[in-house]
């Protein structure tokens, strides 16, 4: 025996007013920046091949500028997150060897530093959160901070 489905009347569902209105306005939104996006690609293009000259022409130039250029910024960047790993490596270290936070002057320079924060500031700010906590929440908080082996 099959299962007796009643068919329903379909109705022809009319959209509402909104959502042609949005239809409408997302269409615009959308060529508007199509036509955006092509006139970008076409005045890249024409720049392009109006400077090519130039970058012939200055090319003994530019090419070593622009690998020293990149060069110095990897190095740079190198430099400052090696930095601030071996602040965070000695925080650790520090906590490890003598169960003890990092003194309070430490986080005062690591915010000069890092203004932002970093793990390194993070770290060293963590004492003064928990002398602001309660005692009770202390004990909680020992055993996770406990070394695994």
């Amino acid at each position: 025996m099959g299962i007796i489905r009643k068919k329903h009347d379909k109705k022809s569902r009319r959209p509402s007013f909104k959502s042609v209105l949005t239809s409408i306005l997302a269409t615009q939104a959308a060529i508007f920046l199509l036509i955006l996006a092509g006139v970008s690609l076409a005045g890249t293009a024409v720049a392009f091949i109006a400077t090519m000259p130039l970058f012939i022409v200055f090319s003994p130039v530019l090419v070593p500028a622009g690998i020293t250029t990149g060069l110095l910024a990897t190095g740079l960047a190198a430099a400052g997150s090696s930095g601030a790993m071996a602040v965070t490596v000695i925080l650790w270290l520090y906590k490890r060897a003598t169960g003890k936070e990092p003194p309070k002057i430490m986080s005062k320079v690591l915010k000069k530093v890092f203004p932002g924060g970093g793990a390194a500031a993070k770290l060293a700010a963590k004492p003064e959160a928990e002398t602001a906590a309660s005692p009770a929440a202390a004990p909680a908080a020992s055993p996770a901070a406990a070394p695994s082996t």
